[in-house]
């Protein structure tokens, strides 16, 4: 939906892009809570983010792509004895947070567009 507005406003498209993404995914770990042998999925972004923003690659948020990858293990993941490492506290709580960002994306959004009306209808008058 690049409508050519300036680099923030891109960013914020491919990040409502991610967080749609991670609220499948997120949705899919819970649907598969009890199915033995089943590993958490992830999406894999902020990496490639970090790196477009130290290489002060701003120009290149549109090429970004979200990746959906299984999640890596830490210390902290149980996997039960049928192999399943869906922790649903963990993927509620990062459902919530995913939502909570997608809500903060929208609204910022919205508010570049509202100055963006402001400033052609002010022209106009």
């Amino acid at each position: 939906m690049n409508i050519g507005i300036d680099k923030s406003a891109t960013l914020l498209e491919k990040m409502l892009d991610v967080s749609s993404i991670k609220h499948k995914v997120i949705a899919n770990n819970i649907a598969n809570v009890n199915t033995p042998g089943y590993k958490k999925m992830d999406v894999s972004f902020a990496d490639q983010l970090e790196k477009a923003v130290n290489e002060s690659s701003m120009n290149k948020f549109d090429t970004l792509q979200p990746k959906i990858v299984v999640s890596k293990e830490d210390a902290s993941d149980t996997v039960r004895n049928d192999g399943n490492n869906v922790d649903m506290d963990k993927e509620v709580s990062s459902l919530v947070k995913n939502t909570l960002s997608y809500s903060i994306f929208t609204q910022l959004l919205a508010k570049k567009y509202e100055g963006i009306k402001s400033a052609i209808e002010g022209s106009r008058g």
